[in-house]
């Protein structure tokens, strides 16, 4: 560096740029990932009592409405981080709509905190990630679920087996009632070549979020077919 160039940058100091907060947008401390703490400290998990069976937040332990209308849980349970709002899903849907896939650790970690405290004397065998229809996955570049189960494969030292595939084109599920969503999602959900690997074993389904359950419990119905001897799911937010 020259003289010239030293005084410069003495007269006139670069200021180091500086990484905001994926949620606040506010500046980030040295060491935080993505997201500051106090955002982090807002995330909250759901609080009991909740459904025995989806896991919704509810006022007295049971089955919520959605459950006890339900034709045929092919799941045991299903589990969640949190609910779908405020911080959470800030982050859940730029993970997805804007294929920010750095948020893949950081939500991970929130599927392991309800694995350790939900699911993990359930003996599972094997992870298995929701499928994504292939024009989602080019223009997102990523299928989030794939993404979520291989790194919390690694944190609880099981498996992933992508089991299920996703066939023909993307369908969109609003506006159909649930009978509608069913018979939509069972001609688009299939079995792998790879398949063959649940049978007989205990099956942790994973995605982001749960909404309806219709595409959790088609899964499971598929992973039933394959052999599979129980079936859980598990996501970021409910």
């Amino acid at each position: 560096m020259s003289w010239a160039q030293a005084l410069l940058h003495l007269l006139f100091p670069v200021r180091p740029v500086r990484s905001l907060c994926l949620s606040c947008q506010e500046e980030l401390f040295e060491g935080e990932p993505l997201v500051c703490t106090p955002c982090r400290r807002r995330i909250a998990g759901n609080q009991p009592p909740l459904c025995r069976l989806c896991g919704r937040e509810m006022r007295a332990s049971g089955l919520c409405t959605d459950c006890v209308q339900r034709r045929e849980p092919f799941f045991q349970r299903a589990v969640s981080y949190g609910p779908y709002q405020g911080v959470l899903r800030r982050l859940l849907l730029q993970m997805k709509k804007e294929r920010v896939a750095e948020l893949v650790p950081l939500l991970a970690e929130y599927l392991e905190f309800a694995y350790a405290a939900q699911l993990a004397d359930r003996d599972i065998d094997l992870l298995v990630p929701v499928p994504m229809a292939e024009e989602t996955c080019r223009e997102r570049g990523f299928n989030q679920a794939a993404e979520l189960a291989a790194v919390l494969g690694v944190r609880v030292r099981l498996p992933v087996c992508e089991a299920l595939r996703w066939s023909g084109p993307r369908r969109t599920q609003t506006g159909r009632s649930r009978q509608e969503r069913r018979q939509s999602l069972d001609d688009a959900i299939l079995l792998s070549d790879s398949a063959g690997a649940v049978t007989g074993r205990t099956v942790c389904l994973i995605d982001d979020v749960y909404t309806t359950g219709t595409t959790a419990n088609t899964c499971a119905m598929r992973l039933h077919e394959a052999g599979a001897r129980s079936v859980y799911v598990l996501t970021v937010a409910r």
